[in-house]
């Protein structure tokens, strides 16, 4: 008798979540439920599939296992569009997570776009780290994310489809009376005395930046909140930040700090697009994607030319430059 689709899917909730107590949340089932369906899969298969020690880990015939019942899966949800009720979506809801750098630059444009196309679907957004909004990917929470790349992929991606979205160019944030000549690029190296504020969740990537290019901080303070927070901290003090072109495009023309793109090299931060393994994306979701990709491209081609050297004199006249919705 061939397994079940149900026990198939209790057994990939189980791979993915590293516990039967995790997946039977997931899964609206109780513990008990759960783990009798892998049993019975266990029993028609003929193998282990898990070691149940203190942890559940996979054994080698349950990670073959997993690889084919993931593309199965998400075969049969593909399948099931294609002639069922969602093969043309009119209405429902779009689950979006995002970090705080789609939400302030890009998110709104895209939404007024995808709003015309689809009026009947109900746009529902979360903003915030990049390995929660993963998570809530994974759980079936939210449909798909963009976050930063972070060291979540590491151990915390079963599951997950991640592909690059979008790469950005950092940017020193400044107060406005900074001594540095506003949007020219800059080493980090030659800057003195450099007070610099650090979001928990890029700092590895930002610390190792700092080591490979034997910059000198002079003092570090850890940033656990949003960074909205910690530039009006850097707005009106000596502390810089580095932050992402996409989050300061805006500020660019306004000159509300100083903003200098990194130099020597640039130091460029991507973006990922984080969607479920078990299931394909909904053609609103698709849209929706493809409509973000269009409002970034444009955004986004801003902080390139200045991160490549182009003067802000001469991106003034810049449609996409002058255009930018102020958030």
């Amino acid at each position: 008798m061939l397994p079940k689709l149900m026990h198939i899917r209790m057994f990939v909730a189980v791979y993915e979540e590293g516990s039967f107590t995790i997946a039977a949340s997931r899964e609206g089932l109780g513990q008990s439920g759960i783990s009798a369906h892998v049993r019975q899969l266990e029993t028609q298969l003929g193998v282990q599939l898990f070691a149940r020690n203190r942890a559940v880990i996979p054994t080698p015939a349950g990670h073959a296992y997993y690889q084919q019942c993931v593309q199965l899966l998400r075969l049969h949800e593909s399948a099931f569009n294609a002639v069922g009720h969602r093969a043309e979506p009119t209405g429902g809801t779009l689950r979006i997570g995002m970090i705080p750098t789609m939400t302030r630059s890009v998110f709104s444009r895209a939404l007024r776009a995808f709003e015309a196309a689809y009026p009947n679907v109900s746009v529902h957004l979360t903003e915030g780290a990049g390995s929660v909004l993963a998570t809530a990917v994974r759980h079936g929470m939210l449909d798909f994310a963009v976050t930063q790349r972070m060291s979540y992929e590491a151990g915390g991606g079963c599951g997950l489809v991640t592909s690059l979205f979008t790469r950005t160019p950092a940017f020193l944030v400044s107060s406005p009376e900074s001594d540095l000549p506003h949007c020219e690029p800059v080493r980090l190296s030659d800057i003195k005395d450099l007070h610099l504020v650090l979001p928990i969740g890029r700092r590895p990537l930002l610390e190792q930046y700092l080591v490979d290019h034997k910059v000198h901080v002079e003092q570090r303070l850890n940033w656990f909140e949003s960074m909205l927070g910690a530039m009006d901290l850097v707005r009106s003090s000596h502390w810089t930040a580095i932050i992402s072109g996409l989050f300061i495009a805006d500020d660019l023309r306004r000159r509300r700090f100083t903003l200098n793109p990194l130099a020597d090299p640039i130091l460029w931060d991507d973006m990922l697009l984080v969607e479920a393994a078990r299931k394909p994306l909904s053609m609103a979701a698709q849209n929706f994607i493809e409509l973000l990709r269009e409002a970034t491209e444009e955004i986004n081609a801003i902080p390139i030319r200045i991160a490549h050297g182009e003067p802000l004199s001469g991106l003034s006249q810049s449609s996409a430059f002058n255009e930018r919705p102020t958030p």
